[in-house]
């Protein structure tokens, strides 16, 4: 099969959210769009490779962001960082991808040249942002996120950068869209990836405790008595739940701000609003089952909405995207009778800044010395 087959078989095979939104978008937008996804899902293997250490995935993830700001570098170094890959651990499929993610590469090459210059600082940012936190990794014991703005900053490296980049890209092609709702859909965008970011996280407590990561802020954990060893070990089923219920508030509220974003969008766009509220809708009602859900804290098998009812939103969804009206109705509905306290507004300037000092290339640099 061809190159292009080849990425679009191999969505499906490596997403179950995304190959169903993805497919909606037409034309550019829609190979770009799947392109830009793959090369995230394959940093995202190598940072999720449990047996994997630290330092090497580090080393991976860096060469990746030099494969993919560098076309020279790449066509010298590419078979190296493939064979180097083999040594990765997780599904089967997307070890295939990083196998072979030079087809991969060889589609992104015939993109729109707008697209690739979104596409690039994007995707390399993401791979020195989980390089950045995989520094701090320290094997044998859970390593947790010190506080929430290590929270806020990891969710933006993994999944803040992606509503960047779809917001430029959508926005590039929505030209005629008033300053007033690009305005609305650029303080959104990073809210957008958080929220859905912040929803698996939530749904995925104990199988990332079993790979000795901890996403729950250490900070969060200690504000409710508990040590983070106590709450792995499920001391306080009350006192847990607690813990979450502040995380998935925090959720709500990007989730909300993605609304806003996804609203911002004009009515016409059918297919680029679809590609957004799947996945929100999905989210949303993934936070009202793990609301209060001791099963969370139980199993390592992750938490998640069934296929009914992912059909459910798939045909309902469509017949009610035309209306903001409806959209908001159907949206606050999901959660029913379940109540959520937002907690305070999300400072995107102050995520700004602090990222701004954070030096990503430092991490190689320390990393060639050891």
């Amino acid at each position: 099969m061809d190159d292009w087959t080849y990425c679009k078989e191999t969505l499906p095979k490596v997403s179950r959210t995304f190959a169903l939104n993805i497919r909606v978008l037409q034309g550019e937008l829609h190979r770009s769009i799947l392109i830009a996804y793959l090369f995230c899902r394959a940093v995202d293997t190598i940072e999720d490779a449990a047996q994997l250490e630290p330092k090497i995935k580090i080393k991976q993830l860096f060469e990746f962001s030099k494969l993919i700001e560098n076309l020279e570098y790449r066509k010298n170094q590419i078979e190296e960082w493939i064979k180097n890959c083999k040594i990765v651990d997780g599904n089967s499929n997307d070890l295939d991808l990083l196998k072979n993610i030079k087809r991969v590469f060889n589609v992104f090459d015939s993109l729109n040249e707008n697209h690739k210059e979104l596409i690039i600082p994007s995707v390399s940012k993401m791979a020195k942002g989980m390089a950045h936190f995989q520094s701090r990794f320290q094997t044998g014991q859970i390593t947790p996120l010190e506080n929430e703005e290590d929270l806020e900053e990891y969710c933006y490296f993994v999944a803040g950068i992606v509503g960047e980049m779809l917001c430029n890209l959508f926005l590039q092609k929505l030209t005629f869209l008033p300053e007033p709702s690009r305005k609305i859909m650029k303080e959104n965008a990073v809210s957008f990836g958080l929220g859905l970011q912040m929803t698996n996280i939530s749904k995925d407590v104990m199988a990332d405790r079993e790979r000795g990561w901890s996403y729950i802020p250490k900070s969060l954990i200690n504000y409710y008595g508990l040590t983070v060893e106590e709450f792995h070990s499920g001391k306080s089923t009350e006192k847990n739940l607690k813990v979450l219920e502040n995380l998935l508030c925090k959720t709500n509220g990007h989730l909300q701000d993605a609304l806003k974003f996804t609203l911002a969008i004009p009515r016409a766009q059918f297919s680029i609003r679809l590609f957004c509220i799947w996945p929100l809708w999905m989210a949303m009602k993934t936070v009202a089952i793990l609301h209060n859900n001791p099963t969370l804290l139980s199993s390592s098998a992750p938490v998640k909405i069934s296929r009914n009812q992912v059909k459910r939103i798939l045909f309902s969804t469509p017949l009610i995207a035309w209306s903001n009206f409806l959209l908001k109705y159907s949206f606050y509905n999901v959660l029913g009778q379940k109540v959520l306290h937002n907690s305070q507004d999300f400072d995107l300037e102050n995520l700004n800044q602090r990222l701004a000092e954070i030096s990503l290339d430092n991490i190689s640099s320390k990393l060639q010395n050891t």
